[in-house]
């Protein structure tokens, strides 16, 4: 018996268009809904209507993981955000009633601009991949910049032991999704209880995935590259900054023809594009500090991370509640991350 992955909630135009009417007053005239291709987590829908384009962006209909697909805390940061030196699209109004669509929803402003899919920007000229890269890095670091008090987000996240409430949530999230276990997904668990950083460390607003494609850039090609929007923040909290950097360089070490392409194998200078070492400078440049060598804990933190996704994603496919058929793809390679996750630890403790 075959199951249907896909489970996102079903919209009833007149009855969402009538609710968006009563809350947004700059709102009118609903006409369609589209399904946008993009993200495993959460269903996003671009609305057109006589007052404009719109992103509605909407929890999975099913059941939930805990703390999962938590938008109630992604329209909070979006709002404080709005205005800011981070460019983030304008949020108008969150429902929590489940009458309108079924599930949590957010509305925002839809942003023209330009989403870049593959790490190794292929359809860039080799000539514009670098400066691609480094407006992408000057935004991680503007994120990690962010006063946090002045934008009312100090309570945003738990601070200290940053690294250990992560570990022990994503390890969490990834036994209730694969109770049988992974033999490499639990060498990697070993691998990073023994190398856990501890000790104080500044706490900053982190992005939560960072990555290039959740970086919307300006269509101006005759103008520098520019990051126009900061987009899925649905993991953002307090913490600590080297998580966001460790996953914005460990994606671009997976297979190059894997599902989420990585960099592994590509001869980068060839292509235009920066060395790990350009960017780790870049960043920490960025941020005034000292550059930290050995990334190597954060990046395999990254992908254990993505496992532990990954393993969610194969639960949620298997019970009908997956947002696309790429979910059930994802799950069913989740050793693919914790193999990287492996060879990042085992190799020596810089890679230039």
């Amino acid at each position: 018996m075959t199951h249907a992955v896909v489970s996102a909630p079903p919209l009833d135009l007149d009855r969402l268009g009538a609710w968006l009417q009563t809350q947004v007053p700059t709102f009118h005239g609903l006409r369609d809904a589209q399904r946008l291709v993009g993200g495993n987590s959460n269903p996003i829908w671009q609305l057109r209507a006589d007052s404009g384009r719109y992103i509605l962006r909407t929890q999975p209909a099913g059941e939930l993981l805990k703390s999962a697909h938590a938008l109630d805390r992604e329209f909070r940061l979006l709002t404080a955000l709005h205005g800011s030196a981070l460019p983030v699209p304008k949020i108008h109004v969150l429902c929590n009633d489940l009458e309108v669509v079924g599930v949590q929803f957010y509305l925002m402003d839809f942003i023209e601009g330009v989403v870049h899919r593959h790490v190794a920007l292929p359809e860039l000229p080799i000539g514009r991949r670098r400066a691609v890269y480094g407006a992408a890095i000057d935004a991680l670091a503007a994120i990690h910049c962010s006063d946090i008090d002045a934008l009312g987000l100090a309570d945003f996240g738990r601070p200290g032991n940053y690294f250990e409430r992560q570990f022990h949530r994503w390890r969490q999230q990834y036994r209730t999704a694969m109770p049988e276990g992974d033999p490499e997904m639990e060498r990697l668990i070993a691998a990073l209880e023994r190398t856990m950083p501890h000790g104080e460390h500044p706490v900053v607003l982190l992005h939560g995935d960072s990555r290039l494609d959740n970086l919307m850039f300006s269509d101006d090609v005759e103008a520098a590259p520019r990051v126009i929007a900061v987009l899925d923040w649905e993991l953002s909290t307090l913490g600590h900054s080297l998580a966001d950097l460790g996953q914005f360089l460990a994606v671009q070490e997976l297979p190059a023809d894997y599902l989420l392409p990585g960099l592994a194998g590509v001869d980068r200078a060839a292509q235009g594009l920066p060395s790990e070492a350009e960017l780790r400078e870049r960043y920490f440049r960025a941020m005034g500090e000292s550059p930290v060598a050995d990334l190597r804990f954060f990046k395999a933190f990254a992908m254990f991370r993505q496992a532990a996704m990954s393993a969610g994603l194969r639960r949620r496919a298997a019970l009908g509640t997956a947002v696309a058929e790429s979910a059930l793809h994802f799950g069913n390679t989740m050793a693919v991350f914790a193999r990287v996750g492996l060879d990042i630890l085992d190799r020596p403790g810089r890679s230039d």
